[in-house]
């Protein structure tokens, strides 16, 4: 069973697909982990880059990561 993500522990993630789309995924994972996690979840090709912005505890709350979760919350 995965453990709560600490509500420091969730990163942004903006992803840009081959169509110049613009996504935001939010990570429940270290910085460093962060974005290789979002990788490994969209096509390949797709650019990926860590966020600087953060979520606000209300937000954190709403999502409810685990831990390693990945999750996009942008179409």
């Amino acid at each position: 069973m995965m453990a709560e993500a600490q509500p420091g522990g969730v990163y942004l993630v903006q992803v840009i697909t081959d169509d110049r789309e613009h996504q935001i995924w939010a990570v429940a994972a270290p910085p460093e982990e962060a974005v290789d996690l979002v990788l490994e979840a969209i096509p390949e090709g797709w650019a990926v880059s860590l966020l600087t912005s953060r979520l606000t505890p209300q937000e954190l709350e709403a999502l409810n990561l685990r831990a390693g979760e990945v999750r996009k919350i942008t179409k």
